[in-house]
């Protein structure tokens, strides 16, 4: 018999079964707070993939991601920490997911349809959920390393592939670490590419894309290609006369040049007209003399770019002897150019600061370029030199080879534009298999 004040065996395990309740159902509310605390900052790191990739990271704002949410911006920030965070969040997904794709290939027997695998599941509907990480200058210190250090990780690791792919005799002989790199920024700029290159152009078209990074886009894969031509000779500082205007001019090229080079290794976004006077050894008056704010230094950037891609079509079309050649021309200025010092500003990615008339212009001047690499595409298939497949999506895939070279130059153990050149015209001449 139990003394008085004392609990019986059975009341002793009632009350500890109480308390175990209790315990058990604290954690299962915890359990659940957290869930659900994951759970929002998913959708909310959803609908801000879906709105960088349609409008950039430029122009969305933590209070454009509440508006579209239907939520207050007091709800994001009980999420996120700051637009940063927010940005860094959706980075970190889409590198992740990169490299569960590589892994992916990695697990499968080495040779080429490791790459076409990694290809095809990077335009998946799966891919289209993550953030395209087009530039890492929106986020700084630790942040901004850690993505770097992923990125340049894939990089590597989709390389390691290639070269196991050349040992196993399924792919030709070839720069691995270029060629990952080429790879990677076609698929990203075709995943990013229809809110700029309008409708009607199926940039989708995964078969043609696979096929052509198989077999690349030459009837004959066996014809060599090679252009002893710089990209130098069409820069437009010339020192032939030296009054005033001339000097003038040199010197507002030489604004452009710099600027343009910040731009397509930093970002629009991230580059001031403070930046590049401090790039020049120069005062901030002095760009401010030649150039009215940042918008008219962009603009102008754009111009001389379109004159540089224009200048190299019209060579191309007067000393290429059939369309295939024609394009590798286009092609191989294209790469000096970025990789060396006159980097036309990649127009592309400078869009989303413009005001909506400019935006529209510019726009239109691209889809300009576009058609005249269309119609030299079309040539190379009526005359023979070029396989005959839906040429559009291929355009806008090699336009995008071009665009993150300045980002990643500096990784490759030989930079020379004209090897640089080569290697990516031979992936698109002859593509990768043996």
């Amino acid at each position: 018999m139990a003394r008085s004040g004392q609990m019986t065996e059975s009341q002793w395990g009632s009350r500890m079964t109480k308390k175990a309740q209790a315990k058990f159902d604290r954690s299962t509310t915890k359990v659940c707070n957290s869930s659900r605390k994951v759970s929002r900052q998913e959708s909310i790191l959803t609908a801000a993939v879906a709105m960088f990739n349609e409008q950039g990271i430029g122009p969305t704002g933590l209070a454009d991601l509440a508006e579209r949410m239907g939520v207050g911006r007091a709800t994001i920030y009980h999420y996120i920490a700051d637009r940063e965070d927010l940005i860094y969040r959706c980075f970190k997904r889409s590198c992740d997911a990169d490299s569960a794709r590589i892994e992916a290939a990695a697990a499968q027997q080495p040779g080429l349809d490791r790459i076409l695998g990694y290809v095809r599941d990077s335009l998946d509907l799966e891919a289209e959920q993550t953030a395209i990480v087009a530039d890492t200058s929106y986020l700084t210190g630790e942040r901004r390393e850690e993505i770097d250090i992923i990125r340049r990780r894939n990089y590597d690791a989709l390389a390691q592939l290639i070269a196991e792919g050349v040992e196993s005799g399924t792919i030709r002989s070839c720069d691995e670490t270029i060629i990952a790199r080429v790879l990677a920024s076609m698929v990203v700029f075709l995943r990013m590419s229809p809110r700029w290159v309008g409708e009607g152009r199926n940039v989708k078209n995964i078969d043609v894309i696979l096929e052509t990074t198989a077999y690349g886009a030459a009837s004959d894969r066996s014809a060599d290609f090679s252009l002893l031509q710089s990209a130098e000779t069409f820069s437009r500082i010339r020192v032939e006369e030296f009054g005033k205007q001339s000097i003038a001019n040199m010197r507002v090229e030489q604004i452009l040049m710099v600027g343009s080079q910040l731009i397509n290794r930093h970002g629009v976004d991230n580059v001031s007209l403070e930046d590049i006077a401090s790039a020049m050894g120069a005062t901030r008056g002095a760009v401010y003399h030649y150039f009215s704010n940042k918008e008219d230094l962009v603009v102008r950037c754009m111009e001389r770019g379109y004159e540089l891609y224009d200048a190299f079509i019209t060579f191309a079309n007067e000393h290429g002897r059939n369309g295939l050649e024609k394009s590798a021309i286009i092609s191989h200025l294209n790469t000096q150019a970025l990789v060396g010092p006159l980097q036309p500003l990649v127009g592309w990615l400078g869009l989303d600061v413009l005001s909506p008339s400019l935006r529209r212009k510019n726009k239109q001047r691209l889809r300009d370029l576009l058609k005249r690499s269309d119609n030299i595409a079309a040539e190379g298939i009526l005359d023979g030199s070029r396989r005959n497949f839906d040429y559009q999506a291929i355009t806008v895939a090699r336009a995008g080879a071009y665009l993150w070279i300045p980002k990643w130059i500096s990784q490759i153990e030989d930079s020379r534009p004209h090897y640089v050149a080569d290697e990516i015209v031979s992936l698109f001449n002859k593509g990768l298999a043996t």
